[in-house]
């Protein structure tokens, strides 16, 4: 139950002068959803080799039905800074995924997805973010040196996407395209806020990474796209920060508290990170303010 500014004895003067404060600096921490194998370590493959298969804890995204596992294939890369794919090796861990496709070049897109154990919650701010990959030209070592030399030139382009009840929500529609070099990795970075009300809410939350499958030219063909490092996270802020069903004048003195880094319990700390930036600064000011005077 929220309480008015009268009965919260909230003052305006002291409104504007929270307003106006400069805050330091405070580190908060969103929560994290649980992804299965999400930097696809748990498929070993040989160090500067692929394997096709699909990744353990992911399905295949394949609404064109493309999908042979040989010239239109998924899997696992062993890449290790150097090169021959990319020259910083994996984001995360030794191991990413793969999304091959040069048998059916522009004959839709095709990728991964995985169907999480949690639901789209109110009042939600979520933030997801993925490494994608631009794989260099190159032959790998043996027993891989068997497959010969690709020419990986070009970029077929990707989404990443974030689904609620099998709806697209919110996604990074291949917005890096054209900027990630050869034998790099870029972040993507995919961000909803959710409010009281949304038509997807309670239905189950799933992540989706897609090579578009863009034709591209004989010089630069632009065949694969790799992934890695999925990671999302849940921000729920109410305003209600010492967790008593009430927004009150308690909520803003731990709020002040916060921002002038007084109080240093995590669970405060969190909370007042009202814009779920993970720090707790005089940004989050604005939110925290219309929150006290809905």
């Amino acid at each position: 139950m929220m309480k008015s500014p009268r009965e919260m004895g909230v003052h305006q003067p002291f409104i504007v002068l929270m307003a106006c404060f400069i805050a330091r600096a405070a580190p908060a921490v969103a929560q994290p959803i649980s992804i299965n194998n999400a930097g696809f370590e748990a498929n070993p493959v040989a160090s500067n080799c692929f394997q096709g298969f699909i990744p353990t804890g992911w399905t295949l995204y394949d609404p064109s039905g493309i999908y042979d596992g040989a010239v239109d294939a998924v899997g696992g890369l062993n890449t290790e800074p150097g090169g021959p794919h990319f020259n910083n090796g994996a984001p995360e861990g030794d191991h990413v995924a793969l999304v091959f496709l040069d048998g059916d070049t522009g004959g839709g897109p095709m990728g991964l997805t995985q169907v999480l154990d949690r639901v789209m919650e109110a009042d939600t701010q979520y933030a997801m973010t993925v490494q994608v990959g631009n794989i260099a030209s190159g032959q790998g070592p043996p027993p891989c040196d068997v497959f010969g030399f690709f020419d990986l030139d070009g970029f077929p382009g990707y989404r990443v996407q974030l689904l609620a009840g099998g709806i697209v929500v919110a996604e990074d529609a291949n917005t890096m395209a054209g900027s990630i070099p050869e034998g790099e990795f870029a972040l993507s970075a995919v961000t909803l806020s959710v409010g009281e009300t949304h038509p997807q809410l309670g239905t189950p939350l799933e992540v989706r990474l897609i090579n578009l499958n863009t034709i591209g030219t004989p010089e630069d063909p632009g065949i694969e796209v790799d992934f890695d490092d999925v990671r999302l996270h849940a921000c729920h802020r109410t305003g209600d920060l010492n967790s008593d069903s009430f927004i009150d004048a308690d909520d803003v003195a731990i709020f002040v508290e916060v921002l002038t880094e007084t109080d240093t319990d995590p669970s405060h700390v969190e909370q007042a990170d009202m814009n779920c930036s993970q720090t707790t600064d005089a940004l989050d000011i604005p939110r925290f303010v219309t929150v006290i005077l809905d």
